[in-house]
């Protein structure tokens, strides 16, 4: 977890003491001494003990205990946790990101960050060792700007710490509506940013974009739980973001061309993805999922590599948009 202010000044005073070139050594006594007096506090050995233990966690103290001396130093003479460069805050900063992404490795999110890590790691080493701009060696896409971006850090901190948020949002072809929300979980797709959660004002969960969010405040309303609420079962059968309320999913069967067969085959558009058949005519398989809107722009973007086989709603409803896009051309 990340230090608190006292911490920091202890860990400050116990820095002053191992660098004190006067007084080599010093023992637990003596810089206990000097943490009460500056402080005006009182410190347990066993809080000392533990002040040390994250000193070397955070700063990567090499601090030891010199039996001969019956005191404590550094092994490396010229460290100081003043050289550390990072600042307190950004220290706090980046114990707190870790704690957050730890809660997130296993999800998408926790790889989408570890990827973009890598990315920079590997073109700033690359760029540094063969003399050129990393541009010149590694391209990759570039996110299109997502203007809700700038909720992500009060919604997750909502999220992790329960507080209940005011969110004034403006749905597309809708008024604006404040909403008493309950933040649950914070999902990436197709380079937009979405919060579901509890709203006590629609009394029921909902999915809000960020960038349609005008105004979030913090809400002395209570924080709302929801023990049915999953991730994976509230996701489970959506194609995309959207989530159909007591609806109900459906089979659908998706016929691919050989020269398609191989991407899907190696990147499934849906985790229910499941194999009927392989063979030199094509590929057919069958997904279990709601049929919204973002399914028929997916199956429409293949064009004449897909063919949907069931089930038949659907299969009107690709005849209809074909119908309309061929009405465009005429």
């Amino acid at each position: 977890m990340p230090a608190n202010k006292s911490a920091l000044l202890r860990y400050r005073i116990i820095d002053a003491c191992l660098t004190n070139r006067l007084r080599k050594y010093p023992a637990m006594e003596f810089i206990i001494e000097k943490i009460q007096e500056q402080l005006d506090t009182t410190l347990s050995n066993s809080m000392f003990t533990k002040d040390l233990e994250n000193m070397r966690r955070i700063y990567s103290a090499p601090i030891e205990y010199n039996r001969v001396q019956k005191g404590y130093w550094y092994t490396e003479p010229d460290f100081s946790i003043n050289s550390f460069p990072l600042s307190h805050d950004e220290v706090e900063a980046l114990d707190f990101s870790t704690a957050l992404l730890q809660q997130l490795k296993h999800t998408q999110l926790f790889h989408h960050f570890e990827a973009a890590i890598n990315k920079v790691i590997y073109g700033y080493r690359i760029s540094k060792i063969i003399g050129k701009s990393e541009t010149q060696l590694i391209q990759v896409e570039e996110p299109v700007k997502d203007e809700g971006s700038k909720w992500l850090e009060i919604i997750l901190n909502g999220i992790t710490n329960k507080n209940c948020l005011k969110v004034l949002y403006h749905g597309f072809g809708r008024s604006e509506k404040e909403h008493v929300f309950s933040p649950y979980l914070l999902k990436e797709y197709h380079n937009r940013w979405y919060t579901v959660g509890y709203s006590a004002t629609g009394k029921n969960i909902l999915i809000l974009a960020l960038d349609r969010i005008k105004e979030i405040k913090l809400s002395k309303e209570k924080y709302i739980i929801d023990n049915e609420f999953t991730p994976a079962a509230f996701f489970e059968y959506s194609f995309g973001i959207t989530q159909v309320h007591a609806a109900k999913a459906e089979k659908v069967e998706l016929f691919f061309t050989p020269q398609q067969s191989p991407y899907i085959e190696s990147q499934p558009l849906h985790h229910s993805q499941k194999l009927l058949s392989n063979d030199e005519k094509g590929l057919h398989i069958q997904l279990k999922v709601y049929i919204t809107h973002e399914l028929i722009m997916s199956i429409l973007s293949y064009g004449a590599d897909v063919k949907v086989l069931a089930p038949k709603k659907l299969v009107n409803d690709i005849k209809y948009h074909i119908a309309e896009m061929g009405k465009i051309y005429i």
